[in-house]
């Protein structure tokens, strides 16, 4: 075999592989010994005829495809390792000769993108410590106490009024364009429970089932979500359904309701162990993004386009998923809100290369320092995810344990990489 390397860019290269008749033969061979283990011949168990009378049954056409199919993956499998290329992708396979003297093809070959890492001795984020308050376990009760509450549908003819859980359709709309995530349908909320921008729940107050109201607020300045923070917003609302909520008393017979407390002190012992749980969980996450932040700041990472757009499609996949679970079609939504879906990609475009970048950074990593996933990990998280999409009704036809065993250990190369950053880049 020969072959030689054309650089088209830092990216992107062009492989011509050359195959000799020898190199052919060889691939001939192992075609025809993988069509004919399947072979039924008459006085011969599956597969253990002699070669040449296996060979006399089988579809020539059919073993020189075959044949050509192993030569490309192999040779070019050989390729790849023995010039040390890593390779994202590949595309346009053209075949330039092909006869029994000479197999000739050219591919094209995506490569990872050279990754220059900062120091990371030299980046140093402050782990805050974690407490939690009285008040917080109180409003974890409170959660409780409000889950186990019953509703009693009200009259047509009632209101509204704090403390009743309603389901309502709504729309937001800023500048008369519907913003991200902005239609809901019969969405669910409890009228005091201030889940929404301040002052939506009070406009609620006083409407009856199927009744319809539009009205503005003004987004607080600091609202989590930066792009309607500070701005008027338009909103139109129909209430579908109003119930009355009947709470539970809090007391030890409650705690002992819920199964495993001996009574209340309990029960807000265990809450208390699981919120500072929570907060170190939410504490190492905040930390971890911090880290990357400033890995990505201080390093050379180019974003490879192709890897860009895998990134916003993948985006888009999720996003159109998260639609579909709410009712919505994403067609629809992009409609509404007079966008195109490239125009979505285009304001997630910030994002997306973020997201590439962290995942080059760990990849990197990954590789420096040898990190893997064993195999007992990957088996054991595999088994649970198998079992938890068959208990969710996919059919095992419908499973790739293949695909999922690779996607879990990548999770797990990723998780035990970000958990280096944390342990050396924390103070």
């Amino acid at each position: 075999m020969k072959h030689n390397l054309k650089k088209l860019n830092n990216n992107q290269v062009k492989a011509i592989v050359e195959l000799d008749r020898e190199d052919l033969q060889r691939y001939l061979n192992k075609a025809e010994s993988m069509l004919g283990s399947n072979l039924d011949i008459k006085g011969f168990r599956k597969g253990k005829a002699p070669k040449e009378l296996l060979k006399k049954h089988l579809d020539r056409e059919q073993v020189r495809a075959l044949a050509l199919e192993i030569a490309v993956e192999e040779s070019l499998s050989d390729v790849i390792k023995g010039d040390s290329l890593d390779v994202l992708d590949t595309s346009q396979l053209s075949v330039e000769s092909n006869d029994p003297a000479q197999f000739r093809y050219s591919i094209l070959l995506d490569l990872f993108p050279d990754v220059e890492l900062a120091d990371l001795s030299k980046i140093k984020v402050k782990r805050q410590d974690v407490k939690v308050e009285e008040k917080e376990v109180d409003d974890a009760v409170e959660t409780i106490k409000n889950s186990r509450a019953s509703f009693i549908g009200k009259d047509d003819s009632e209101t509204a009024g704090e403390g009743d859980r309603v389901e309502v359709d709504f729309e937001v709309k800023k500048d008369n364009q519907i913003i991200e995530g902005g239609i809901s349908k019969n969405h669910p909320l409890i009228i005091g429970g201030r889940s929404f921008i301040p002052g939506f729940e009070d406009q609620l107050v006083g409407m009856k089932k199927g009744e319809e109201k539009s009205f503005s607020l003004t987004a607080p300045e600091d609202y989590f979500y930066k792009d309607i923070a500070g701005k008027n917003l338009d909103f139109k609302v129909k209430v579908n359904d109003v119930k009355k909520v009947i709470r539970p008393e809090i007391n030890d017979d409650f705690a002992r309701s819920l199964g495993r407390f001996a009574g209340l002190s309990e029960l807000r012992a265990s809450l208390r162990e699981g919120l500072t749980q929570e907060k170190k969980i939410k504490e190492s996450h905040k930390l971890r993004l911090e880290i990357l932040d400033n890995i990505i700041d201080r390093s050379e990472i180019e974003v490879p386009e192709g890897l860009l757009n895998k990134q916003l499609d993948i985006m888009v996949s999720d996003f159109d998923h998260t639609l579909h679970g709410k009712g919505l079609e994403l067609g629809l939504y992009l409609a509404r809100i007079g966008k195109t879906q490239e125009e979505l990609k285009n304001d997630w475009t910030k994002d997306a290369v973020k997201q590439v970048k962290t995942s080059l950074i760990l990849r990197k990593l990954a590789k420096e320092l040898n990190i893997q996933a064993t195999q007992e990990e990957v088996q054991e998280l595999a088994g649970q995810v198998v079992q938890s999409a068959i208990a969710s009704g996919s059919g095992e036809a419908d499973i790739d344990p293949a695909k999922i065993k690779e996607n879990i250990a990548s999770r797990i190369v990723n998780e035990k990489a970000l958990e280096y950053i944390e342990s050396h880049c924390s103070v």
